[in-house]
């Protein structure tokens, strides 16, 4: 089977037992070899044929930077299981080690290999907003919380906390999910955000501005940005951009990062420090 491998991506994060390690982010070294029959983008020479391996690299250092998982063989298992969520990707391979991690070894690690199980169907990702202006800290950590028991919940950005938008309201906290589901766009919306948004409180008027327990709403789904306040909100693209700066806005062809760098020079957004949502 053909392969395609990105060699030697070098990450910091969370990985370890210890209290040393569990304090301090530290070196992951990985390395992948994804299989997948790319004989249609040598006949096309067209990208959208291709394993994309730069998605597969970016999703790769925002999960290893928000996970902190205790074991590389953990860590391992997961970013398998990501890179099979793919279009294209067969099989994996895939090498985790923490350099210098043993006294007089260049670094120790594991190797394993996953295939995509024969007709099973691939799971879909999707990118999720979340937002609160009303009892923001605790609306959030309940969401995260019901949103994991419906969804595989990938990694969450950081909190961020900006004015509301058309009104003089309360200060909102934002973040951005990133989520494998095996329903469909509209099933994982009518299902399950709209389900945790009741659970919540979530009051809807015609004040489209009013303030709100909780919003949950779908930005990308499969790739396919499914709302465009992406390319223009601040309280939307800077969280997302740490997860996914690489998507790419096709009418102007800059990427998610640069119009987050943007956005943030005149933002009043600001990072809440205190509130991890990875760890609730």
């Amino acid at each position: 089977m053909d392969q395609t491998f990105i060699k030697d991506l070098l990450v910091r994060g969370i990985i370890g037992i210890s209290e040393r390690e569990r304090s301090q982010k530290q070196d992951i070294l990985i390395n992948m070899v994804l299989f997948g029959d790319i004989s249609k983008a040598g006949q096309s020479d067209a990208i959208e044929d291709c394993i994309n391996y730069r998605t597969v690299a970016k999703k790769t250092i925002a999960y290893v930077e928000r996970a902190a998982r205790y074991t590389v063989e953990a860590l391992a298992s997961d970013l398998a299981r990501l890179c099979l969520e793919e279009p294209g990707v067969e099989g994996v391979r895939i090498r985790v080690e923490k350099p210098g991690a043993v006294r007089f070894a260049q670094s120790v690690g594991v190797e394993i290999e996953r295939f995509h199980p024969t007709g099973q169907q691939r799971r879909h990702q999707a990118y999720i907003s979340l937002g609160s202006n009303i009892a923001p800290r605790q609306n959030l950590i309940q969401a995260v919380q019901l949103l994991r028991q419906a969804v595989s919940v990938n990694a969450i950005s950081s909190v961020w906390e900006s004015e509301a938008v058309g009104s003089a309201g309360p200060r909102f906290m934002n973040a951005t999910a990133w989520i494998s589901t095996d329903l469909d766009a509209v099933s994982l919306k009518e299902q399950v955000l709209r389900s945790i948004e009741e659970k919540l409180g979530r009051v809807r008027s015609e004040d489209k501005y009013a303030p709100r327990t909780i919003d949950l709403d779908i930005l990308v789904f499969d790739e396919k940005v499914l709302d465009d306040g992406l390319w223009k909100q601040d309280f939307l693209a800077i969280p997302t951009a740490e997860l996914r700066p690489d998507l790419l806005e096709e009418q102007t062809g800059r990427n998610l990062g640069e119009i987050a760098k943007s956005l943030k020079s005149h933002s009043s957004a600001v990072v809440v420090p205190d509130l991890d949502l990875n760890n609730v």
